[in-house]
């Protein structure tokens, strides 16, 4: 885990979902995930570690998405910092679904650590997450500047993208979230923080 310890952290965490915290892609599925399987979460628990369709295709958390989560939910230091979803995915109500099988700890999934989703690509939202964050921050009035973005960006730049926008502070995870992504968005959020501090 990292030790976060004086560090000035964000108000809030946003994720991209395919290809950053889990895989596959919504639009490789046969169907919908309805069928939870089960597995070892860490520590021995077991808990649902995919979401499978009746093709068999299974959504699986990347491990450094699942320790990035696992400890915004039991560190205390991060109590305060809440949860965002950013995704232009095909097939929202597939993620919705994996949302909410998937969990974290034995007992909680997800979906109820994210407590905003953006999540698609109609309506107010496109394929560029700029129109993410703009819904993201009109939802939760948290400032752009208090926001941390991950995102693989294989299909575009989107951390550079909404960083250009609004300059939110973002991390690549181009092999999907690992440990090393989510030490290096904490400290770049942090250096940012202190560098604007000092000017």
């Amino acid at each position: 885990f990292f030790f976060a310890n004086m560090m000035r952290l964000p108000k809030m965490v946003v994720f991209d979902l395919d290809d950053c915290l889990w895989h596959p892609e919504m639009h490789e599925l046969s169907g919908c995930p309805k069928k939870p399987v089960i597995g070892d979460l860490g520590n021995g628990q077991q808990g649902v570690i995919g979401a499978q369709t009746s093709g068999r295709d299974t959504v699986r958390l990347y491990d450094g998405a699942l320790k990035a989560l696992q400890q915004l939910h039991t560190d205390p230091q991060f109590k305060d910092v809440v949860v965002g979803a950013a995704s232009s995915c095909l097939e929202p109500r597939y993620a919705d679904a994996c949302m909410d099988l998937l969990e974290v700890v034995p007992g909680v999934t997800i979906g109820s650590m994210f407590r905003y989703r953006q999540i698609g690509r109609t309506g107010k939202l496109t394929s560029s997450k700029v129109t993410h964050f703009r819904e993201l921050h009109q939802e939760s009035g948290i400032p752009f500047s208090e926001m941390l973005f991950f995102d693989d960006c294989n299909w575009g730049d989107h951390v550079q993208a909404v960083g250009d926008a609004y300059g939110v502070v973002g991390q690549r995870t181009p092999s999907g979230m690992t440990q090393k992504d989510w030490n290096a968005g904490l400290a770049k959020f942090a250096a940012k923080q202190s560098s604007a501090q000092s000017h």
